[in-house]
């Protein structure tokens, strides 16, 4: 059954057709998103606090790499289309009245996917800062907050031991409010859902201009999961379309499109601070990257992937241990980054020591991001999938991209 939108005789149609394979697609974009995530941090630590700033190449490349922080809306795009589409082919075979999730299934699934790795990642990045520092790195209860995902809440725990897991723990709490955005999908439509959805985060976004909280709670504020929750219904609406439950223009195809909006997401950069812009900056970026899977998608059906796909696609398999281990890694070496930064001939010939060593640590990140899916994340994944077994069976025929969904 179709839910809103208009299919016109141009419009291309779902794409996601067979079943059990992995998008090819969905994980170039994950890769994408990952090594931007860090690359941003490597201009971080090789631009903020360091001994000799004047060493490192011009403000221009700081702020391209800085850039890289769009991975994280594209990681929620991505991820409201993976979990949603298992659900939105469940209501293309059912109807909503025949269509009742397991809820406990997708719980456990998702617990035993993320959970275990995400405890294994912050012990690792625990122990990584204190051998770097010689000392612990941050209190216990800094990390006893992180590792319940809760850390997210007040500025004092935000960064933690592994200051990435903010994005894990809305992430947890997206899933949280999932329920709720299945019941709005299958009682009111895609559209009318989104359209809801936007309402409320609009809202939170806008009262948030006006300061409401105290300061130790006033920026952690804007990454609770309100402020997100457009981005990531963003995605389950594309996973209505890829399951033919909605149908959307043919123009939300085209790749001039998506750069046009991703275009004025960048031009908001240097007003977000005026007219209380910053608040509609990231739905822009999810809109952007929305009409991104759309494109992403569409080439599912054209034809195979470049070499340069192919290698995007491969670091999207890894993309979450790389997600969890990038960080502690780059920290871990920062002390060296910055000791050498210090030395007489560094500082008299302007060498750009800490932008050197930092990116030199980028193959021992995808090295140990690598052995750490080997190891620990690919368990999980065969763990969460014995956990979901009986209610991807109640599933008639899932798409391909459903085991991205897992991954």
């Amino acid at each position: 059954m179709r839910t809103g939108g208009w299919r016109g005789p141009r419009d291309p149609g779902p794409a996601l057709t067979t079943r059990g394979a992995r998008s090819e697609r969905v994980d170039q974009l994950r890769g994408l998103a990952a090594l931007a995530v860090v690359a941003c941090h490597v201009g971080v630590s090789a631009y903020k606090d360091v001994p000799n700033p004047q060493a490192s190449p011009g403000p221009w490349l700081g702020l391209v790499l800085g850039f890289g922080y769009l991975g994280v809306p594209l990681f929620f795009v991505i991820s409201g289309f993976c979990i949603h589409l298992p659900q939105a082919r469940l209501l293309a075979a059912r109807g909503p009245a025949g269509a009742s999730p397991a809820w406990r299934r997708f719980f456990a699934g998702r617990f035993w996917r993320l959970y275990p790795p995400y405890l294994a990642a912050i012990a690792l990045a625990f122990l990584l800062l204190a051998l770097a520092q010689g000392r612990r790195p941050v209190p216990w209860q800094t990390v006893a907050a992180q590792a319940l995902l809760v850390h997210t809440f007040h500025t004092a725990t935000f960064d933690g031991v592994n200051p990435p897991a903010w994005s894990l723990a809305v992430e947890a709490q997206l899933y949280l409010a999932y329920p709720i955005v299945f019941w709005l999908i299958a009682r009111r439509g895609a559209l009318r859902a989104l359209a809801i959805v936007l309402a409320v985060t609009m809202a939170y976004r806008l009262t948030l201009n006006f300061d409401p909280f105290p300061p130790p709670f006033a920026g952690p504020a804007w990454e609770f999961f309100l402020a997100r929750w457009f981005e990531w219904v963003l995605g389950a609406v594309i996973a209505e379309w890829a399951a033919g439950r909605v149908a959307l223009p043919r123009v939300a195809f085209a790749p001039w499109l998506a750069a046009l909006v991703l275009a004025l997401g960048l031009r908001l950069e240097w007003h977000r601070w005026h007219y209380g812009l910053y608040a509609i900056g990231e739905p822009v970026y999810g809109v952007a990257f929305a009409l991104l899977l759309c494109v992403a998608l569409r080439r599912e059906r054209i034809g195979p992937a470049t070499a340069i796909g192919r290698t995007l696609a491969s670091v999207g398999l890894y993309s979450y241990s790389l997600y969890l281990l990038h960080r502690p890694i780059q920290l871990a070496f920062e002390p060296l980054a910055r000791h050498v930064a210090a030395w007489p001939f560094v500082v008299a010939h302007r060498v750009p020591s800490s932008l050197l060593i930092i990116a030199a640590t980028t193959p021992i990140v995808l090295g140990a991001s690598q052995l750490f899916y080997r190891y620990c994340e690919a368990p999980c994944v065969e763990r969460s999938q014995r956990a979901r077994r009986g209610a991807d069976r109640a599933v008639p025929s899932l798409p391909a991209g459903d085991e991205a969904s897992r991954a």
